[in-house]
């Protein structure tokens, strides 16, 4: 049921359209965050046949209260929402694991995975933000602490998921007494699960409990290095096969000159606060030209891999991701209901010519 499971060797999908997180740039065509544009986009991706729909999980801006980072819908109603108006497409929840209890992220989730009819996937986050994590009253604990929550979270949820028997839980972050949830999900033995850890403790996290990593190299020798070090370490330590997929930050001129002149055009209008918040946050210090170099390439292409040309020339850099080793992208654009649009009529064909993906006939 779930497309995540079908035979394309490049996967594709949208990520954060639930949201104004991803702009940080702020030129006058920039997506507006509405429900009714947050449907069209998820509605566009399942019509051309992508594979997945993601939300981002957000709950506060990392610059100010007003700042439009802010503005995100919240994921399990979204998704709901989404999968009733949808047919194909996985709609992957995203949850901080310490913001939401097992039993009500099993509940939630078994509901978005009986109105999609059995699409459902979940994206696993164990937290990153320190004044998020305050906002709901615990502390943001150390990185490898934050995986051994998660680790008993997701045991719980799938012990819920899967047990038709009440259970007991006694972990050291995760207690619960005659603990259960009905219905069961439609995918058995439960809905496909996601992680975007880059540490051992998140390498490892993936390897005994998830199907999909995203992982977060930029340049292309970097990343086929560290996809075979994922699928090694998931077949040595738990003999299991994983999906590898990255964000791909789309930048899709008519021409390759175009292209660049739609970069310099979302440099020029960078929103500068919010770059200056995001690095604020940043824990892994960089020379000063290191920074300026990061800070130019976020204000078009965020935190993702820069694609960026006409629709032959992005076609053949998702072949050679695919090549790296990555199964699939989640795309995101500056202009998200043009740019899916777009990718969909110009790119989409040159994919399936290149026998990366068999042609999608809608419902």
């Amino acid at each position: 049921m779930n497309p995540l499971a079908n035979a394309n060797r490049l996967k594709l999908g949208v990520f954060a359209m639930n949201s104004d997180y991803n702009a940080r740039t702020l030129p006058p065509e920039k997506y507006q965050l509405t429900w009714a544009n947050s449907l069209d986009v998820a509605a566009m991706a399942d019509k051309i046949g992508l594979e997945a729909i993601v939300p981002l999980a957000r709950f506060r801006s990392m610059a100010d209260a007003r700042h439009h980072s802010g503005l995100a819908y919240e994921c399990f109603a979204w998704s709901g929402a989404v999968a009733a108006r949808t047919q194909h497409s996985a709609i992957m929840c995203t949850v901080h694991v310490m913001n939401v209890h097992p039993i009500l992220a099993a509940k939630a989730l078994t509901t978005v995975d009986h109105i999609s009819g059995g699409r459902l996937a979940l994206n696993i986050v164990c937290g990153w933000f320190k004044e998020e994590a305050e906002m709901f009253g615990h502390s943001l604990l150390e990185h490898d602490e934050g995986y051994a929550y998660a680790d008993e979270w997701i045991t719980a949820v799938k012990r819920l998921w899967t047990e038709e028997d009440e259970i007991d839980f006694d972990g050291r972050f995760i207690k619960m007494k005659r603990g259960m949830s009905q219905p069961k999900p439609l995918q058995a033995p439960h809905p496909v699960l996601m992680n975007a850890g880059g540490s051992p403790a998140g390498q490892r996290f993936v390897a005994d409990h998830c199907d999909v990593a995203f992982i977060r190299a930029n340049r292309l020798q970097d990343i086929a290095a560290e996809v075979e070090g994922y699928r090694r370490l998931a077949r040595e330590t738990t003999g299991r096969e994983i999906q590898i997929w990255l964000i791909g930050s789309m930048v899709h001129g008519d021409t390759p000159e175009d292209a660049e002149r739609l970069v310099q055009h979302y440099i020029d209008h960078a929103d500068q606060t919010y770059i200056d918040s995001y690095f604020a946050h940043r824990n892994k210090p960089l020379s000063a030209a290191e920074q300026l170099d990061l800070k130019r390439k976020y204000a078009f292409a965020g935190g993702g891999v820069p694609i960026i040309g006409d629709a032959d020339s992005i076609a053949q850099q998702m072949a050679s991701l695919n090549a790296s080793g990555v199964d699939g992208v989640l795309m995101t654009w500056i202009d998200y209901q043009a740019g899916v649009r777009k990718f969909g009529a110009e790119v989409l064909p040159r994919l399936e010519a290149m026998g990366l993906r068999a042609p999608h006939s809608p419902h």
